[in-house]
């Protein structure tokens, strides 16, 4: 397997596997992933002249603050697994749509996969103009508190357990600004004509549930 796919990929692929305490299914096949995984993430880094200047996308500043806040958080609990899982999830945001990454999306990175997969990470390194070894020239990436926030979220609302809209409401709107809303979308009001309702169940930022008779 280190023949075929390197020791970086394989050494992924073990901390990925689950819980670190735990293990996981092995089976060679499941090394496709993490294999992807680094293959996209060299694709996007080089060559380093297609990359953007700056951090031009603030939904990904974003984004990339929280998995910097997830990994440093999870890394001394030995949450491998989620932490490459969360770097996984932040490289789709970098490439979604077939969009360009710029250099602060992706230098970052850089740093948090170094403790994983360090031959690749001293190559990418290298290949973005910075002497010497990452493990000596590269601080560990800070998040900014105020960053991790999320302006808006996207809220289902179900009629009697079955979902029968999505509203784009502002984090953390309360009970009564989401049931209005909701009351206005077409195919959640379409369910409540003719109905009355009679319990109103509120998750904040993630679910509103209308129960009807």
């Amino acid at each position: 397997i280190i023949e075929e796919y390197g020791a970086d990929t394989f050494r992924l692929y073990l901390m990925f596997l689950g819980p670190f305490e735990e293990g996981g299914d092995y089976r060679d096949a499941g090394i496709q992933g993490p294999f992807g995984f680094l293959k996209r993430l060299w694709e996007t880094v080089v060559p380093v002249e297609d990359l953007l200047d700056g951090m031009p996308d603030p939904e990904v500043e974003r984004k990339l603050h929280q998995t910097i806040e997830q990994i440093t958080r999870q890394m001394p609990e030995l949450g491998y697994n989620t932490s490459i899982a969360a770097m996984m999830e932040y490289l789709n945001m970098v490439r979604a749509g077939g969009r360009q990454a710029a250099r602060g999306e992706v230098e970052p990175l850089v740093v948090l996969i170094a403790p994983f997969c360090p031959h690749l990470a001293e190559e990418l390194w290298s290949r973005l103009g910075h002497e010497g070894s990452v493990f000596d020239g590269a601080p560990w990436p800070t998040f900014d508190p105020e960053k991790l926030v999320q302006d808006t979220v996207t809220l289902a609302v179900q009629v009697n357990g079955k979902v029968r809209g999505t509203l784009e409401l502002p984090a953390g709107a309360d009970q009564e600004a989401a049931l209005a809303q909701a009351k206005t979308e077409p195919n959640v009001a379409r369910h409540l004509e003719g109905v009355e309702i009679r319990r109103v169940i509120h998750v904040p930022d993630r679910l509103l549930n209308l129960v009807v008779g």
